[in-house]
C-alpha cells in the first residue's frame, strides 16, 4: 500500500510540473546605442585646390589653392584679388552662394567641402579639407 501512496504522490507531482508550463525565456538584452561616426564641427579652416573647367574667357580666374575661414556656417570664397563670393553651408551639408554675376554650389560631406563656382564664362571646381 505504502508503494500505491508513493507512486500516487509522484504522478500527483509530476502533473503539477506539466500543468504549470515552461519557464519564461529571458529577459531580452536592452538595445545597445548604435555606434555613429562622431560628428565633425562645421566651424574651422579649410584647405586644398582648385581646378578650371571651363575658360571662355582670357581673364578667366587662375585656379590655385585654396582656403576657407568658416564661422558660423558661412565663409567667403576668393574668385578674383577683388570679388569674393559669399557662401553659407545649410543643416543637410548644401552649399550655395552668390557674388556678382558668379554663383558658387557645392556639398560639405564630413571634412570635406567641394564644390563649382562660375559666371557663365568661367568655372573652377575646389575641394578642401578641413584642418582646424
Amino acid at each position: 500500500m505504502r508503494n500505491v501512496r508513493v507512486v500516487l504522490v509522484l504522478a500527483a507531482c509530476g502533473s503539477v510540473a506539466a500543468c504549470a508550463g515552461k519557464p519564461p525565456a529571458p529577459a531580452a538584452p536592452p538595445p545597445t546605442a548604435a555606434v555613429t561616426a562622431p560628428r565633425i564641427a562645421t566651424d574651422g579652416t579649410y584647405q586644398g585646390t582648385s581646378t578650371r573647367f571651363q575658360a571662355d574667357r582670357r581673364d578667366c580666374p587662375h585656379p590655385g589653392l585654396v582656403t576657407l575661414y568658416v564661422q558660423d556656417h558661412q565663409f567667403e570664397y576668393r574668385w578674383t584679388p577683388q570679388l569674393y563670393v559669399d557662401a553659407a553651408i545649410d543643416p543637410d551639408g548644401t552649399v550655395h552662394g552668390i557674388g556678382p554675376d558668379v554663383t558658387l554650389n557645392g556639398r560639405r560631406d564630413g571634412a570635406t567641402i567641394d564644390g563649382d563656382v562660375t559666371n557663365g564664362a568661367c568655372g573652377l571646381h575646389f575641394t578642401a579639407r578641413k584642418t582646424s
